[in-house]
């Protein structure tokens, strides 16, 4: 009795959430390691069906571990997929906090360049730390930094899958 009970209340679950099927749906670009783990029990049914006859051959045998071995494949670049972007988020923020840092320094120079007025600014040329670059160029550049590395990781996966 209490064992029909809590498979109903996984089935209820399942429903709500979209069961595991729901994985297979996915762009491959979000799924998670959850999402892994559906899609072998999906397939793992799936299998233990085709197997389930009077004789398995040997054919059949030989497609279940390959299965097998591209989702242990797919499950690994998941997980590398989320470690990087950890790193990318770690490294936005840190660019968030360098920018801030600009920021600061800048209204900091722009306070005392008041005095000049609002069009005039000194610069000292022999500051080895005076700036270069006005702030939109920094961000220019640093969002165009940041869509490199996105599309490198996007390669290195294809790369990785075709490996």
């Amino acid at each position: 009795m209490q064992q029909g009970r809590e498979e109903e209340e996984l089935e209820e679950e399942e429903e709500r959430d979209g069961g595991p099927e729901r994985a297979l749906e996915k762009s491959p670009f979000q799924l998670t390691a959850g999402d892994v783990y559906d899609i072998s029990s999906v397939v793992g049914q799936d299998l233990l069906q085709l197997s389930a006859g009077p004789q398995m051959s040997a054919t059949l045998a030989r497609l279940q571990f390959r299965i097998v071995r591209v989702l242990e494949m797919l499950e690994a670049l998941v997980s590398e997929s989320s470690l990087a972007e950890e790193q990318l988020r770690m490294e936005r923020d840190s660019l968030r906090r360098e920018v801030e840092e600009l920021r600061g320094e800048g209204s900091q120079r722009s306070a005392q360049q008041l005095s000049l007025g609002p069009d005039k600014m000194v610069i000292d040329l022999t500051d080895p730390n005076r700036p270069r670059f006005t702030l939109q160029e920094l961000r220019d550049v640093l969002q165009e930094r940041n869509q490199l590395k996105a599309q490198l990781l996007v390669v290195q996966e294809e790369l990785q899958c075709y490996k």
